[in-house]
């Protein structure tokens, strides 16, 4: 294994892993891949499930409402103990919490509380209310938890297969240089764990390009594409000397990134994106980038997100 992810590879990442479940859900590949992940780590697990509040409608129009929600939360106890065991088989250290409220928040509150340093959480798939694969908790996770945010896609194989990394090199703020090498070690440390294919992609455009056709001589614009790619291959370049690595496995996307990367996906058969999330202030506190919010209404895969070191969720403790 290389030097770089002896010293900075998943062994060292992650220590404590919160897996957010649905015990309504039939089958829960979310715990398999989690005490997987657990005993290449040595990681202690802590499994959660969300039990909604009692509606003030729901408590007028029902008697035996109290009742009720103390059946639905001790079958919820115990499906969670049930997953519980799978770990304990593993010798995985693990416990169980049921929390009430809004499940991002409730999960995000824990993460803070415990220190998690990743989350793993099942997408709604056909399930979802959204008109995607990624119901509206997963999207809250990715914009406010301050921990790496692991959706596990409904029908994500128990290993990962084919992982593809985004990075974009062009950006040399210190905000994206932190995504980029924190993205560059964690995919690279998972594809060697698990012995699945890598690839690193970037998307790139040449800006305003129909207009400068309609300017410009066909040759001449071709020529300023080139130097544009040619531009960026040399960033990456420069990348992955600095981090050990090759360019055998790099790939030069050109178009908008949120077609290009889930077309990718699609013909590559990656079953695991990473990705950055950037962080903005706005009134409504820390959002995700738009980039990443919108890539998530062209993927169906798993999606792993990062934050910037400086990351500070709105949600309060």
């Amino acid at each position: 294994m290389p030097t770089l992810l002896r010293e900075y590879g998943l062994m060292k990442r992650f220590k404590k892993i919160l897996v957010a479940t649905d015990t309504r859900l039939d089958k829960h590949p979310v715990v398999d891949d989690a005490v997987e992940i657990a005993k290449r780590n040595g990681a202690s697990l802590t499994i959660v499930d969300i039990l909604p509040e009692q509606s003030w409608i729901a408590k007028q129009v029902t008697n035996d409402l109290d009742y009720l929600h103390d059946l639905v939360r001790k079958e919820k106890e115990n499906k969670l103990d049930e997953l519980a065991a799978i770990a304990r088989k593993a010798d995985i250290e693990v416990r169980t919490k049921l929390f009430t409220g809004k499940a991002s928040v409730e999960i995000v509150r824990e993460v803070l509380r415990e220190d998690h340093d990743l989350v793993l959480a099942v997408t709604k798939g056909a399930n979802s209310r959204t008109s995607n694969n990624y119901g509206r908790t997963a999207r809250r996770l990715l914009a406010t938890c301050p921990a790496t945010v692991w959706l596990v896609a409904e029908k994500a194989p128990s290993k990962p297969r084919h992982i593809a990394a985004c990075l974009d090199t062009a950006q040399d703020d210190d905000t994206n240089k932190a995504l980029n090498q924190n993205i560059y070690e964690t995919s690279r440390a998972i594809a060697e764990q698990f012995d699945c294919k890598f690839s690193l992609l970037h998307a790139w455009k040449l800006q305003d390009e129909p207009l400068l056709r309609t300017r410009l001589k066909p040759d001449q614009v071709d020529a300023y594409r080139d130097r544009q790619l040619a531009y960026h291959k040399d960033l990456m370049e420069k990348f992955l000397k600095q981090n050990d690595g090759n360019n055998k496995n790099v790939h030069f996307l050109n178009g908008d990134v949120v077609e290009v990367v889930p077309e990718f996906v699609e013909e590559k058969d990656v079953d695991l994106v990473v990705m950055g999330t950037v962080a903005r202030s706005g009134l409504l506190g820390l959002l995700m980038g738009n980039t990443a919010h919108s890539l998530l209404d062209h993927l169906d895969c798993s999606v792993m997100a990062l934050k910037p070191p400086e990351f500070k969720t709105s949600i309060p403790m």
